[in-house]
């Protein structure tokens, strides 16, 4: 019986095609983002960034097919891919405020020329660009909080749920629930420690891409992991780190916000900026 490879043949180049015109895409991103003025008021929004890299590499064959979002196959991959960039510490995502580029990654548009070398970086980021502490993926958060303001009062809707025609879709995949537990459960009404607890659910906000809960805890010293989707199968401890230590904190009483990014799996506590 023979074998028809030319199908096979055809599923490879075109997984091959995606794969290079994405990186290709991605290194746009960082030459648009390096191309904006700093001190601009305004920064360049997500769609506009998109935008521009796919217009510098178009899309090609079923990578123009439209998905049910109403995105295209490639546009898709692009904004998902985008989360690696994130991580390395090269951009910063900003909500409604736009993207931007971090000293990082203007770095690696110089160090790194060939498209297949900022990729290798990319995965294998610098010690400085992994570490929490050099400010960048926790920069995601400190300053889409500063953009959005405030947290609203009412419960956002949860992931994957329509808001109408204008709600865009998260740039990157999203749990379907995340679960702050800790020692404080029972305070709240719940279970100290359950990772499916309805008292400790955070609720996503599609404006800035980030989980929110605000709870009212009293004095104390307090130690919770990030649990995904109810159970302890997938969850985030101190620095972002998987099946980490536990975070800890000490509060001084009060309504205290919780924000997580599931881009950088890491956690900061604010106390409550409605209050």
């Amino acid at each position: 019986m023979a074998i028809n490879t030319t199908k096979k043949t055809s599923a490879k180049k075109t997984t091959k095609n995606t794969v290079e015109n994405t990186a290709l895409r991605l290194k746009a991103v960082l030459e648009v983002l390096a191309a904006e003025d700093p001190s601009a008021e305004r920064r360049i929004s997500r769609g506009e960034v998109l935008a521009a890299a796919v217009t510098r590499v178009p899309l090609e064959g079923r990578e123009a097919e439209l998905l049910a979002s109403g995105a295209a196959r490639g546009e898709r991959s692009l904004a998902t891919a985008t989360t690696k960039l994130v991580k390395a510490g090269w951009i910063i995502k900003e909500g409604r405020a736009g993207w931007s580029i971090t000293a990082h990654g203007r770095r690696a548009l110089e160090d790194f020329p060939a498209t297949a070398d900022l990729l290798a970086a990319m995965e294998h980021p610098a010690p400085a660009a992994e570490d929490p502490s050099s400010a960048d993926p926790e920069t995601v958060i400190e300053e889409a909080l500063q953009e959005a303001a405030v947290v609203p009062e009412a419960p956002q809707e949860q992931h994957g749920a329509h808001q109408g025609a204008e709600s865009p879709e998260p740039s990157f995949p999203q749990p379907g629930a995340v679960v702050v537990a800790g020692n404080f459960g029972g305070i709240v009404g719940g279970a100290d420690w359950d990772p499916a607890g309805a008292e400790l659910q955070l609720t996503f906000d599609r404006s800035d891409e980030l989980w929110k809960l605000t709870l009212d805890l009293p004095a104390g010293h307090y130690e919770y992991k990030v649990a995904l989707d109810g159970s302890w199968e997938e969850n985030y401890g101190r620095d972002g780190h998987r099946d980490g230590a536990n975070s800890e904190m000490s509060h001084d009483g009060g309504a205290l916000t919780f924000l997580y990014d599931h881009a950088t799996h890491l956690v900061i506590t604010k106390p409550d900026v409605n209050g």
